[in-house]
């Protein structure tokens, strides 16, 4: 095969494309697929003088190639793009390292995303809620190659067609689908001293019909940490303390199937399959001393979590002409499960526990695109319908060694949510420099709980609408400065919501609240990007202003049980939570093959409590900022030889009550380009001056403290190998997003 590279202008006259996105385009013909194009292009009137006469009589063009230098960081009107296959660091890696590099997100140390230093952000999968990022995202992170990857969307202000999204936003990660004929794949392997995962993947297409498998793994071998707490009176008399030695494993499995079918060149089909599986077995040896007695009691407890979460989805999209517009319909149904079982020997007691939770989800939507002259015009429907059950069973042994039914902790919860919503959306150009986007959202929420032997029936209607707007000034062509506002909403998920009172630790225990409200947020952002050293890099710089009401915060409270203190966590409306914050990142490419990547994000965090809850906390009505902070570096030594490496620190995390331990990693890999640089093997190093991390937590209230500290491995060295097989490796997928978008429910650790 031969390449010749063209300019585009020219590319236009020779063969009638109307329009060219992608920086790197490959055709591959036969004598026969060209005779059929040249029977179906128009000849112009006029033949430009190109300097390449009679080309396609005396020369075989086999291949055309248009290359155009982009950022790998892209600044749109309504969201941040970072294309991760212009990334050539992360050949080789996995979703989790991918986003560690992202502007404004951060990982915690148990793989928790954050945006913006909150947690209460959506992970779509092209465009969708997925099962592979509605359980333990960690580990579905670990188990999704880079190259699968083409690009993560960063939305901190969601349009109006989104669901009316919470304090944070979107985390979209399109992957996209094969759109040349032949088959493709990867393999990919770590093995590490702490963890280990596989993956594989292999796409197709035959003419208009395209599929896409993939499958992954992850485990873990048995981790050891310590978990210490302590719980004291403001004058400092001990109440209790408690020292957990704990083992966890993990073993993670997912797999997801995505096929698309062109029924004519105006009308797809489009159908995904994902499932995930995890399972977490945790072992712990705990020891509590009560201050007031001086007596210590020993326990041992065994838990066992497996969850599941299915869904299929599918989607049919019908382009019309340029002015009619384009119209989707889409279906998903997302399934989640969970069985978690202990089993705790307190002295001469024992007693088992299992709580099945069960989640179905059902969501139908339509989407209208229109555009008149320079208008925008979308329009849409949609309806969720989410059913949650639970069921707990507690058994408990005798004095004479019978087992029993514990009949008062015993019981099943039932919670059904729908969501009925429209939108409205408009875009359009004032002038050549000025774009606007508009939207209005109306949601109708149906909540409903049924009684049970702890819970009273109840049931909500809520009508809420959420406006949008975002103005957009391009002063000049490589800088935007843009405005957005946003009003969005956030339903309490049954992580917050489930009445199950956790008392497998007899000291320490959590108990969710089913009468939480949502959390309804208000988001006002400006935003400009500039090109730095001729446009080698790039500068982003923001502020924004973010008000949430009826915050739902963790609370701690002490209560008794069998006539000892017992330190429950449960959760609230707390009040309003106020931000101000600026959010700073960079890519510089210095000279060739050598490329550093900083990002800062600097936030308040000030609450104003409820009346009922100016006595729960001792930090109520006090502001304090916290940053996060990240660099990297990555090096093209030359001969297939790459160094990469990037250091990230995170300031403590404000709670209402307290705080949690700052949280920093330092990771170096090297890798090398092998089979023709198909393949890559690496050498990866976590934290190599650190072999444990210690993280403490803190809590305050006016009448006890709270100190805590877990301590966990974390240095580790892993070995890793990747392999990318099959016809046009590089750009032989294009991203496809998916039409449905559940993003509304505040989910565990947000």
């Amino acid at each position: 095969m031969t390449k010749k590279i063209i300019p585009l202008t020219l590319l236009f006259l020779l063969f009638g494309l109307t329009a060219c996105t992608t920086y790197s385009y490959a055709q591959n013909a036969d004598s026969a697929r060209r005779a059929e194009m040249d029977s179906k292009v128009p000849k112009p009137a006029h033949t430009p003088d190109t300097g390449l006469t009679d080309l396609a009589g005396r020369h075989r063009l086999e291949a055309v190639e248009i290359r155009r230098r982009l950022p790998v960081i892209e600044n749109k009107e309504d969201k941040i793009i970072y294309h991760v296959a212009k990334d050539a660091s992360l050949r080789g890696t996995t979703a989790e390292e991918v986003f560690r590099k992202l502007p404004m997100v951060s990982l915690s140390y148990d793989g928790k995303a954050a945006l913006r230093g909150n947690q209460n952000v959506r992970i779509f999968i092209n465009g969708k809620p997925s099962s592979i990022t509605r359980g333990n995202l960690a580990e579905a992170l670990r188990m999704l190659p880079s190259e699968q990857i083409k690009s993560v969307e960063i939305i901190t202000n969601p349009s109006s067609k989104y669901d009316a999204e919470g304090a944070a936003g979107i985390i979209n990660i399109l992957t996209g689908r094969p759109t040349v004929s032949g088959v493709n794949g990867s393999i990919g392997t770590t093995i590490g001293t702490r963890q280990s995962n596989q993956n594989s993947s292999i796409a197709g297409r035959i003419g208009r019909f395209g599929i896409t498998g993939s499958v992954g793994n992850t485990w873990s071998y048995p981790i050891a940490s310590r978990i210490t707490s302590a719980n004291s009176t403001l004058s400092g008399k001990t109440i209790f303390s408690q020292t957990n030695d704990s083992r966890n494993r993990r073993n993670g499995t997912q797999i997801s199937v995505a096929m698309d079918y062109e029924l004519d060149t105006n009308t797809m089909l489009v159908s995904n399959l994902n499932f995930n599986q995890l399972l977490l077995v945790t072992s712990n040896k705990m020891q509590t001393v009560y201050g007031e007695e001086g007596t210590a009691i020993g326990a041992s407890v065994d838990n066992r979590q497996p969850a599941g979460n299915f869904d299929f989805s599918t989607d049919y999209i019908r382009k019309f002409s340029k002015k009619a517009g384009e119209i989707s319909l889409s279906f998903q149904y997302l399934n989640g499960k969970n069985n978690t079982t202990y089993k705790g020997i307190y002295g001469l007691l024992s007693e088992r526990g299992q709580n099945l939770g069960n989640s179905d989800e059902y969501t139908a939507q339509v989407d209208f695109k229109r555009s008149i002259q320079k208008i925008a015009l979308d329009f849409g429907v949609k309806l969720v319908d989410r059913n949650i059950s639970s069921t707990v069973a507690i058994d408990s042994s005798t004095q004479i060694g019978e087992t029993v039914r514990d009949m008062q902790r015993s019981y099943s919860f039932g919670y059904t949510q729908k969501v009925w919503a429209g939108y409205a959306a408009v875009g359009f150009p004032i002038g050549k420099s000025v774009n606007v986007k508009a939207g209005l959202r109306w949601e109708k929420t149906i909540l409903k709980a049924e009684e049970s032997a702890h819970i009273a029936q109840f049931m909500n209607h809520t009508n809420d609408l959420f406006p949008n707007l975002s103005v957009s000034y391009n002063y000049s062509e490589n800088s935007t400065l843009k405005m957005s506002y946003a009003k969005r909403i956030q339903r309490p998920s049954l992580y917050y919501l489930n009445p199950f009172r956790n008392e497998a630790d007899r000291s320490n225990q959590m108990q969710g609240n089913p009468n939480l409200r949502s959390e309804i947020i208000q988001h006002v952002e400006l935003g400009a990007d500039f090109a730095l050293l001729r446009n080698r890099g790039q500068l982003y710089a923001a502020v924004y202003y973010r008000s949430t009401d009826h915050s739902i915060e963790p609370i701690l409270e002490t209560t008794t049980a069998g006539g000892r203190t017992v330190l429950l966590q449960t959760f609230q409306n707390i009040g309003t939570n106020k931000n101000i914050g600026a959010s700073v990142f960079t890519s510089i490419t210095l000279f060739k093959g050598v490329n550093i990547k900083a990002n800062m994000d600097v936030y308040t965090y000030a609450n104003d409590p409820a009346e009922k809850f100016l006595y729960s906390s001792r930090m109520a009505n006090k502001t304090t900022v916290i940053y996060k902070t990240f660099a990297g570096l990555d090096l093209n030594l030359g001969k297939g030889y790459m160094l990469d490496s990037y250091l990230f620190h995170d300031s403590p995390q404000r709670t209402f009550q307290g705080e949690f331990a700052a949280f920093n990693l330092w990771n170096i890999s090297f890798k090398k380009k092998v089979l023709n640089e198909a393949a890559i093997l690496g050498l990866t190093i976590v934290d190599p001056f650190s072999n444990s991390k210690n993280l403490g937590s803190y809590s305050e209230t006016p009448l006890f403290i709270q100190k805590g500290n877990f301590a966990l491995p974390f240095r580790s060295f892993g070995l890793s190998f990747s392999w990318q097989f099959g016809k046009n490796r590089p750009n032989a997928y294009r991203s496809k997003e998916k039409q449905i978008r559940n993003n509304d429910q505040k989910k565990a650790g947000q």
